[in-house]
C-alpha cells in the first residue's frame, strides 16, 4: 500500500501513525495511573464527594505522576541531543 504514496507522504504517514501511538501510550498509562491512585486514596464510595483525606491523597498521587512524568520526558529530550 505504501508504494502508492510519494515519499514526503509516507513519512507525513509515518510521523502520524507515530504521534498517534504516542497518544494511545499516554492514554493506556493515563488510565493504569487512575487506577492506581483510585485504589490507594479512594476507601469507599460512600457519597457523592471526597473527603480530605482522599483528595489529600489524590492530590499527592497526581502530582507524583505528573513529576515523573516531566522527569521521564526531560531525560528523553535529554538523550536525543
Amino acid at each position: 500500500m505504501s508504494a502508492n504514496f510519494d515519499e514526503a507522504t509516507q513519512k507525513e504517514l509515518a510521523a502520524f501513525v507515530e504521534q498517534e501511538s504516542a497518544k494511545a501510550q499516554m492514554q493506556s498509562t493515563i488510565h493504569e495511573f487512575t487506577g492506581r491512585c483510585w485504589d490507594t486514596c479512594i476507601s469507599s464510595a460512600k457519597s457523592n464527594q471526597l473527603d480530605s483525606r482522599e483528595s489529600s491523597c489524590l492530590e499527592n498521587c497526581v502530582g507524583r505522576f505528573i513529576d515523573a512524568s516531566v522527569f521521564i520526558v526531560k531525560r528523553l529530550q535529554q538523550g536525543q541531543h
